[in-house]
């Protein structure tokens, strides 16, 4: 009897992790091919990628330079802008806080948030979090030369009052939703926004290279973003000045090793339960039920849906669940295929909008079809 037992557990253990049976010395070549096909092809400066199976890190490595004025080669050290993989921190806030009773997601946001413009009393947390709020986007839905960049909460929530449409009855990325989503968690949990990531998860868990974006603040490792134009490689535009003043959207830095830390964490179950934790990771819904459609934002794969801070999607028949994040000099994402427990970290210091996620899904995809 305990013969079989034993050679049971042999057996879970062997197909648990048979997506890398091949050895890691293997996986670490079809890794760095990718990798650096998308650098040569693209002309990509500088990458970080992380591979993390069962809670194992499999695969952490960095290609490229940091900065090329300087000759700073890529590290795992290497602190970049992580844009709207910022909005996971944001999302995952707002689901720990629903845990403590703090707040409901399908409670209306007028219920914690004052002077709010009418047309907004209606819409709730959750519709916040899966962009059907209607609430117009600061960066992009504004004409160019009339962006709200460098403005306070109060002009954004102004020049937003009327809707993209009604709540609940279509789909559209909105950044300012996100930070309408902080003021939410400023004033349940009695802390800056800041102050609460650094508390709850950066300082728990020796997240030492994550924070806010300040461009004049010294920062050990700082990644400077490129754009190629016309085949010259160019420094990167600021994008947004030094007033920019959003939380939850788009602000927060941090490197390969940070992220892999926050990536493990999460998804062992040490941040949030799995199981409250994977309400986020299904197809959210319009009012009517039908499923959302996101593919006018992840221009690859038209079957593109939305949960509460993830873009989903299937790969080969896996459910796939990604953040992605993409600015001015830099692409970046989270990238996960939780019933294969892979998750996908890629980080690039070029401006090719979603070009982190099409590598990660090629990653993914190579691991998968190879095991």
């Amino acid at each position: 009897m305990y013969r079989l037992y034993f050679i049971l557990i042999l057996t879970i253990n062997f197909c648990s992790n048979s997506i890398f049976a091949q050895g890691s010395n293997d996986l670490n070549n079809r890794v760095e091919e990718i990798a650096k096909k998308y650098m040569d092809s693209l002309g990509i400066v500088g990458m970080s990628v992380s591979v993390i199976h069962n809670d194992d890190i499999k695969f952490k490595k960095s290609f490229g330079y940091a900065n090329l004025e300087l000759d700073v080669p890529m590290t795992n050290s290497s602190v970049y802008r992580i844009w709207s993989v910022s909005k996971q921190f944001c999302a995952v806030s707002i689901l720990k806080l629903e845990t403590t009773d703090k707040l409901e997601l399908s409670d209306p946001i007028s219920k914690y948030l004052d002077s709010i413009p009418g047309t907004w009393k209606d819409i709730t947390i959750e519709q916040l979090l899966n962009h059907t709020g209607g609430i117009k986007d600061y960066l992009n839905d504004f004409k160019e030369g009339h962006k709200l960049h460098s403005t306070s909460f109060e002009i954004v929530k102004d020049s937003t009052k009327v809707l993209k449409f009604p709540s609940g009855t279509d789909w559209s990325y909105t950044n300012s939703g996100y930070w309408v989503l902080t003021k939410i968690i400023e004033s349940v949990s009695g802390q800056k926004y800041q102050d609460y990531l650094q508390n709850e998860y950066f300082t728990p868990l020796k997240m030492k290279n994550t924070q806010k974006m300040d461009y004049f603040n010294i920062i050990k490792n700082r990644v400077n973003g490129y754009r190629n134009v016309k085949g010259v490689m160019k420094n990167s535009t600021r994008y947004l000045d030094e007033n920019h003043l959003a939380d939850g959207d788009a602000e927060l830095i941090s490197n390969i090793e940070d992220l892999s830390i926050w990536t493990k964490a999460l998804f062992s179950g040490i941040i949030l339960e799995l199981e409250l934790l994977e309400k986020a990771w299904e197809y959210s819904k319009y009012n009517n039920g039908d499923k959302i459609d996101a593919s006018s934002i992840i221009y690859y794969d038209e079957n593109t849906s939305y949960g509460m801070g993830w873009f989903i999607s299937d790969l080969d028949g896996q459910k796939i669940i990604w953040t992605p994040g993409a600015g001015r000099g830099f692409s970046t994402t989270i990238f996960s295929v939780p019933s294969s427990d892979l998750n996908i970290i890629v980080l690039c210091n070029a401006r090719r909008f979603l070009i982190a996620d099409k590598i990660a899904k090629d990653i993914a995809t190579e691991i998968i079809n190879k095991n």
